[in-house]
């Protein structure tokens, strides 16, 4: 296995495999009876062929190896026409989705523009479903309101609890036929927003719901919450369109399997995103035929959370077991892996506020720092391969970071060309 454990750093690559050879042409011709070599030249002789001049040879050499070279180029054109078949895999809430709109971003022939406006339905109702997962669990927790006026805001907030449950967001541009059209009317979802500004505005700056923020990892809440309730007055703007980052930061339910092409420095690629609910993982199984490489993605901000569906398992442990199906099945022995060790910015600040690896895996025993916990989520997903010599290629992500994204996307090129090489003989 191959892995590169610095965080930020460029991914390994696999080692290459053999190595191109060329052959030397030689040219026939009848035995001259009776020649010599000169002085200043150095000839071979060859039963039934000729004798030929250290020139003569140099230059057979430069010509097969010109005819290989042209055939080299010809297979490395086929094999980039042919193109590549990723798919971006893991459980809900790892940053599947957030990898392609990178994408998008950065190879996308339009970018975000077409998803823009739709966008700001979805902000707006991931700003309201923040503060109702704040005001649920500062009351499950029974933390006081610092200031009594607010209580009035906590109670509108609560009463959105069966009103956002009918919102749809988990489709961009597409009505949820489920849904009666005046639930999914965009204006009836900014009007609502807008009506729920000030309370929003208010419980966000308390001191109960800031230290419900702070203490509570069991809230269900989008890892986007602070960016969007900091945010609210700019969002609650009538003349407000989201930016790029508000869009990689806006949280949208992926519920079907959806194929988007990218042309990224001349290879075509067909990369599959899928939902990550358990409910949605028996469709994943029609797409694994013919995969160049994986993208495995892992939240390893979910180190202190539950599952959804399941608050007896821990969600990094259920990755992990997920990993663990998906890199031994039999229809990918061959297939290398991507490992995305996700959401690296919130693991930092879960540890910088004292939250503790060895709570949740008591196996871990060394200092609750950055550098030790990562190498040993690392090594722990690495051990779910039981075929020790399969590549997966290690990288630790930010995947809202579209810088960093930029360089991964080009490191991933470059080892899914190279695998497709050596796939064909070409290395």
């Amino acid at each position: 296995m191959e892995s590169t454990p610095a965080p930020g750093g460029s991914m390994g690559s696999a080692p290459n495999s053999g190595g191109s050879s060329s052959n030397t042409s030689s040219q026939q011709g009848g035995a001259h009876a009776g020649s010599h070599p000169s002085n200043n030249s150095t000839t071979i002789q060859q039963t039934g062929i000729s004798t030929l001049s250290r020139a003569e040879l140099k230059k057979a050499k430069a010509v097969s190896d010109a005819i290989d070279k042209s055939l080299r180029a010809d297979r490395e054109r086929q094999q980039k026409e042919r193109g590549a078949k990723l798919l971006i895999l893991g459980p809900s809430e790892t940053g599947k989705t957030t990898v392609l709109k990178q994408l998008k971003l950065l190879y996308g022939r339009k970018g975000l523009e077409a998803e823009r406006q739709t966008y700001r339905r979805v902000v707006h109702l991931n700003a309201m479903k923040a503060i109702q997962a704040l005001s649920y669990g500062l009351q499950k927790a029974n933390i006081p309101l610092e200031h009594a006026g607010n209580i009035a805001h906590l109670e509108t907030v609560m009463r959105l609890e069966t009103t956002l449950k009918r919102y749809s967001i988990t489709s961009i541009g597409f009505t949820n036929p489920a849904i009666p059209r005046k639930i999914t009317d965009a204006k009836a979802e900014t009007d609502m927003f807008l009506e729920m500004v000030p309370a929003i505005r208010a419980l966000w700056a308390d001191g109960g719901i800031k230290e419900t923020f702070n203490t509570g990892s069991n809230l269900n809440l989008q890892d986007s919450a602070k960016y969007f309730l900091d945010s609210i007055d700019r969002i609650a703007d009538l003349n407000y369109i989201p930016t790029d980052d508000d869009i990689l930061q806006a949280r949208v339910r992926t519920l079907a399997v959806s194929e988007h092409l990218f042309n990224i420095d001349g290879v075509v690629y067909r990369i599959y995103d899928v939902g990550g609910q358990k409910s949605l993982r028996k469709y994943w199984a029609p797409y694994f035929d013919d995969v160049n490489a994986i993208i495995f993605m892992v939240a390893l901000s979910a180190y202190d959370q539950p599952c959804e569906d399941d608050e007896r398992q821990n969600r990094l442990q259920e990755c992990m077991s997920l990993f663990n199906s998906i890199a031994n099945h039999k229809l990918f022995e061959i297939t290398s892996f991507v490992l995305f060790l996700n959401k690296i910015d919130i693991f930092q600040r879960k540890l910088d506020s004292g939250s503790l690896v060895s709570k949740y895996f008591p196996e871990y025993r060394g200092p609750n720092d950055y550098e030790n916990t990562t190498v040993f989520f690392q090594h722990r997903f690495l051990q779910q391969c039981k075929d020790t010599a399969k590549q997966v290629y290690t990288h630790f992500t930010h995947a809202t970071d579209t810088n960093q994204m930029k360089v991964i996307v080009v490191a991933v090129n470059a080892i899914v060309q190279r695998l497709n090489l050596r796939s064909s003989g070409l290395l």
